[in-house]
């Protein structure tokens, strides 16, 4: 059985009017971040176009390719919803917080 990664971001683009979504995944968020450089500069040098995306608030939190969760502005991955109601950002950006407990985005949209 597989399991979700525990770190994704999601690049929407476009190229000749197709709008793109790609999802990259990894076991943490410094492993992740060089395959996100790499495959943005793939993307622009062989001509594609950010996606056109409206925020829903102040903060800069987009929607979705499927209009359901939010964006985070920091990590650009999808929010997951939280069971006291409103969003969070998933992205673990440290593996020790000093104490043994791992840190997380800060990130939420109520």
């Amino acid at each position: 059985m597989f399991s979700e990664a525990p770190t994704q971001v999601q690049i929407s683009t476009k190229r000749n009017g197709f709008s793109i979504t790609l999802t990259l995944r990894d076991d943490d968020g410094a492993q992740l971040m060089p395959k996100l450089m790499q495959t943005l500069d793939w993307l622009a040098t062989n001509g594609f176009e950010p996606a056109d995306q409206v925020h829903n608030d102040a903060a800069g939190i987009a929607p979705s390719a499927t209009g359901d969760a939010p964006i985070c502005p920091t990590h650009k991955s999808v929010m997951k919803h939280s069971q006291h109601g409103g969003w969070f950002c998933p992205v673990k950006i440290a593996d020790d917080d000093g104490r043994g407990k791992p840190v997380y985005c800060k990130q939420s949209v109520k």
